[in-house]
């Protein structure tokens, strides 16, 4: 995933502020297949989940504003994809099958994962949990609580003396 630096961020300040000023690029079954998949990979345990922290509406950020037209048409056109292997493999698209066959197309999404030649998709599973996973572990609540990173590490002190170098 190559997206400028700081863009995780930024998208997280956005999230949080309720960006009402971002497009709508994903429809209701896309949105529900995002929450779906990213349910199942990170899902609630003793620690929060992908959808408690809120990656999937961080997602949908993303794909608004950090993605060319060329690559969010190509993304979203991969879940359409996914969506139609699941209804080849299983009767139905991803948001309709029972546990079971969810896992099953998901097993054969991610053993699709490190090939270099990836079906639509393939591609676009990939993809999405390259984002799953990149907007989990870059969530402040994950950020503070889980890994306890400190943002700012120390105390500020504005008027704090520094003593001359000795020469």
């Amino acid at each position: 995933m190559n997206l400028m630096p700081g863009f995780a961020e930024a998208a997280w300040g956005a999230v949080a502020a309720g960006a009402q000023r971002t497009p709508r690029v994903l429809g209701p079954t896309q949105e529900q297949m995002i929450t779906l998949i990213a349910d199942t990979i990170l899902p609630r345990s003793d620690t929060p989940g992908a959808i408690d922290v809120g990656v999937p509406p961080w997602i949908g950020l993303v794909l608004a504003e950090y993605f060319s037209d060329t690559r969010r048409a190509r993304f979203l056109a991969d879940l359409g994809a996914i969506d139609r292997l699941a209804l080849s493999t299983c009767g139905a698209i991803l948001i309709g099958l029972k546990h079971h066959d969810l896992m099953k197309v998901m097993s054969s999404l991610d053993a699709a994962c490190g090939s270099k030649d990836l079906t639509p998709a393939q591609r676009g599973y990939v993809q999405l949990k390259e984002l799953i996973i990149y907007g989990y572990f870059t969530s402040k609540p994950v950020q503070q609580d889980l890994l306890k990173v400190v943002i700012v590490p120390g105390r500020f002190d504005a008027d704090v003396r520094i003593p001359a170098s000795p020469t």
